[in-house]
């Protein structure tokens, strides 16, 4: 059994390997969905699909890279992973959960004939076919309409390129977006962590390097457990909706939880959500697990590294056909609303165990906008996606954080003005700003939203859905609700249109798109905040001094 301070040079060397496979993938991806806003994830595993180190990625796919490789040898067999292959899988209903777009890949690797674990990569292609470019429509009410489904599919053959498979993929998608490239570079990400992998491999020897996972696996239980026993025992509930399903526009989508804790454990129990919808909102339940460890690891220990024993603590139980758990042939492309409501509830459920860390509500849905058109120098395709920040909760001590993408995928970036612009000409950013008045008024108020405003020079289609209506950024404590999410779109003669969900919007020359996202919720009474506090915000244009009068009852006026 390795010593102790072993123990630890190895976890870090892992995590390091982890992390030189996410600095690989930014550096030779081609779409700035990976490069710039960083949709992706990697990981390492035991040859027991047990996560053993884990490189910055979104947080919600926290533990989430082994329910693909699961779902390959349930399906063709341990024994179907040689030397030197690779698989893809972005089935929703086993091992994936997300949108076709979530493409996973899988290598084996073996060190002097036996096997030693795997690297994994998931990350966002641009496209992967159907009938609207991007893949990502909001109409859709089938899988089959969002693009290609890959189930275990080996792409790799013993180090060669299954030259079939790519023939099919390059048939069927749009090749001016750059999918082509993105595989390429996902490819050497599985490359590289093999090698990485191996040189720890190389240095200790694969029996006290598995040896050495099992010791720190069984350390995070331990303090996952410990953090757990200091929440009083218990079961927490929360409900909320988001607006719809994209097709019945009418009726809100329920989501409900109920978080028991007590013996060191948590169990998250999703009895009384609604069936899978019809629309797109739905997602399969690896996702909505590694929501849950998501959970479970910001609320006892986030500070740490992340492997597989901080989720052995974790039960999560999700009803059959329900949109957390939906089914063939349930459309997923927009997985990630109901994810993202998921989260929020669970910290709300929490809030009267936790009241000194739970935050207020945030603005729930990074609105995924997709423009596409012809490019004016290439006459071909173009597809522009862009995440989209907005306000978190403000806390019990702090006031919330303005322009931040929502937790579930809190590591990712907006994409720079310069470099949307560089690419499109056809496209200006006319405004990027914080959105004033949209945060909840509290003794701590909520974080701000944006407002991005988008010129196009020729036509053009986007892509859009919004979220939080139903169900807006809550308050806690007595703080008020922030804003909701919205969309104007202005037309040249000044006309004026609103819409929340669209598929293939068209654009006019010189319309002007402007995304407007909410803010967080308040924490505590307004009349509550520090006067000085309601004034430097007036000052630095946080909130308007209409509303330091009307929420927080300050008179904010400049002095004569």
């Amino acid at each position: 059994m390795p010593d102790t301070i072993t123990v630890e040079i190895i976890r870090a060397a892992l995590n390091a390997a982890a992390q030189r496979m996410r600095i690989t993938l930014i550096k030779t991806a081609y779409n700035h969905i990976i490069s710039e806003s960083l949709d992706f994830g990697c990981a390492i595993f035991d040859p027991d699909v047990q996560m053993i180190a884990q490189g910055i990625g979104l947080p919600v796919f926290q533990g989430h890279l082994g329910f693909p490789i699961q779902a390959t040898i349930a399906d063709r067999g341990i024994e179907a992973f040689r030397e030197g292959d690779v698989f893809i899988h972005n089935d929703p209903y086993t091992g994936n959960g997300n949108h076709l777009n979530d493409v996973a890949m899988t290598a084996p690797v073996f060190w002097q004939g036996r096997l030693a674990g795997f690297v994994a990569v998931k990350a966002h292609w641009t496209d992967v076919g159907g009938p609207v470019p991007s893949s990502m429509q909001v109409g859709s009410t089938d899988f089959r309409q969002e693009g290609l489904r890959f189930r275990s599919v080996r792409i790799v053959n013993r180090g060669e390129l299954n030259e079939e498979v790519m023939r099919i993929i390059a048939g069927n998608i749009r090749t001016e977006s750059g999918t082509l490239k993105d595989i390429q570079a996902m490819l050497a990400v599985c490359r590289a962590g093999d090698q990485f992998f191996r040189e720890v491999l190389a240095k200790y020897g694969r029996e006290a390097v598995l040896e050495a996972t099992q010791v720190y696996m069984a350390q995070s239980e331990q303090r996952t457990r410990a953090a757990l026993a200091r929440i009083p025992a218990g079961v927490y509930r929360a409900v909320g909706h988001f607006d719809n399903d994209g097709i019945s526009l009418d009726r809100p989508v329920r989501v409900e939880m109920a978080i028991t804790v007590g013996d060191g454990g948590m169990t998250v129990d999703f009895a009384g959500s609604d069936a899978q919808v019809k629309g797109p909102f739905n997602c399969g339940d690896a996702i909505t697990i590694s929501a849950c460890r998501m959970l479970i690891k910001c609320l006892t220990t986030p500070l740490d590294p992340v492997d597989e024993g901080c989720f052995r603590p974790l039960t999560v139980v999700i009803p059959p056909r329900s949109v957390l758990a939906a089914e063939e042939p349930a459309p997923t492309a927009r997985y990630y609303v109901p994810i993202n409501l998921l989260l929020d509830l669970g910290l709300r459920a929490l809030a009267q165990a936790m009241p000194a860390a739970v935050p207020a509500g945030s603005y729930g849905d990074q609105i995924p906008t997709i423009a596409f058109g012809t490019h004016p120098h290439t006459g071909k395709l173009f597809i522009q996606g862009d995440l989209n920040a907005g306000g978190t909760g403000a806390r019990p001590s702090f006031d919330g954080e303005s322009a931040m993408i929502i937790f579930a995928g809190s590591t990712a970036r907006n994409n720079p003005v310069e470099v949307v612009e560089s690419r499109l000409p056809t496209i200006r950013i006319m405004r990027y700003a914080l959105r004033r008045d949209s945060g909840g008024a509290g003794r701590y108020r909520g974080g701000l939203g944006i407002e991005r405003e988008y010129h196009f020079l020729q036509p053009a289609f986007i892509t859009f859905s919004l979220e939080r209506k139903a169900t807006p950024p809550w308050g806690l404590w007595g703080g008020k609700d922030g804003a909701v999410n919205g969309v104007d779109i202005t037309s040249p003669d000044g006309a004026l249109r609103q819409v929340r969900k669209a598929t293939q919007h068209p654009i006019a020359a010189g319309e002007v798109v402007r995304i407007m996202t909410g803010g967080g919720g308040g924490y505590g009474p307004p009349s509550e905040r520090a006067p000085d506090a309601v004034r430097r915000d007036v000052r630095e244009g946080y909130v308007s001094r209409e509303a330091a009068g009307r929420d927080y009852g300050v008179d904010a006026a400049e002095p004569e």
